[in-house]
């Protein structure tokens, strides 16, 4: 079987400013999952959230009955025993049809796939690059179905491009 190379993008440049450490880790982000490095052939795209920032979303972000559901599947997988739980955004309308995810994914009561798949995730507190590739490999048993090589970055900034973005976008604000 031949081993593949999954090129991982991801979407936040707050990342970067955790990575770097110019502020805390993030502990949500997005990332783009590609079979190549010129990103014309998609995988995936998820959103990946900590237990630390699920708790501040129910907290401070999401509204009990606004957004009922959401804030159950997370105060569920919150009080639960798992280290991993997904929760998925289904189409709403016609146009949302063509948005459904290529790769596996659990079909709704109208065979739909999902258009959009956030993971909650107990096995990190905050996002660095170690910690996302340990969630790509967890998405791709669950999803992508792969036989993973190696796992590349896109668009990594340098330590100057990213302390020079932190320092236009939030040191004012600090």
């Amino acid at each position: 079987m031949t081993m593949k190379t999954v090129y991982v993008n991801v979407r936040h440049f707050l990342f970067w400013y955790g990575v770097y450490g110019f502020c805390e880790k993030s502990c949500n982000d997005e990332i783009s999952l590609y079979a190549d490095k010129e990103r014309n052939l998609m995988l995936g795209y998820f959103d990946i959230s900590t237990e630390p920032c699920l708790r501040h979303m129910l907290e401070h972000e999401l509204d009990r009955e606004e957004d009922r559901e959401l804030f159950e599947e997370i105060e569920t997988f919150l009080q639960g025993s798992s280290e991993v739980a997904y929760s998925f955004i289904y189409p709403r309308d016609k146009g949302d049809l063509a948005n459904q995810v290529e790769h596996d994914a659990p079909v709704n009561e109208h065979g739909h796939r999902p258009v959009y798949i956030s993971m909650f995730s107990k096995h990190s507190s905050a996002w660095d690059i170690r910690e996302i590739e340990k969630s790509i490999y967890i998405l791709n048993e669950d999803f992508l179905h792969l036989e993973i090589g190696s796992i590349e970055f896109l668009d990594i900034p340098t330590r100057e491009e990213t302390k020079a973005s932190f320092e236009l976008d939030y040191e004012p604000y600090i």
